[in-house]
């Protein structure tokens, strides 16, 4: 089974962003979304889920929605808008056993994020 994690800091702080709600779901080719997982970031901010993968298919998408306008809502740092209420990364997994790692530093305005796909 293939792995996807992520650490997901607060640039306002410099904080864990604990509490974040994560989603995945598998697109199919009529653009269905068909949900994977649904959890909430440790209070380490880490998210670390298995995710069983076609390996017929490896340009399945996939898609991982990170909620964070729920986040800075809760800690009254959007003002009276929520602007981005979620960054949604779409990704193929070709290997069906690899690790996929998508951290993520967020902030009320903006967010950086890169991605790492370790080999072996």
């Amino acid at each position: 089974m293939a792995t996807i994690s992520s650490h997901i800091l607060n640039a306002v702080d410099g904080s864990h962003s604990g509490g974040v709600r994560l989603e995945c779901f598998r697109l199919a080719e009529d653009g269905r979304a068909e949900e994977v997982f649904s959890v909430a970031s440790s209070d380490g901010g880490r998210v670390q889920e298995t995710v069983d993968v076609d390996d017929n298919d490896p340009e399945r998408v996939y898609e991982l929605v990170f909620h964070i306008g729920e986040y800075f809502d809760r800690r009254g740092l959007t003002g009276s808008a929520t602007v981005v209420p979620a960054i949604v990364f779409r990704l193929r997994m070709p290997d069906p056993d690899g690790r996929y790692h998508m951290p993520v530093i967020i902030a009320p305005h903006g967010y950086s994020t890169w991605w790492s796909t370790p080999a072996g």
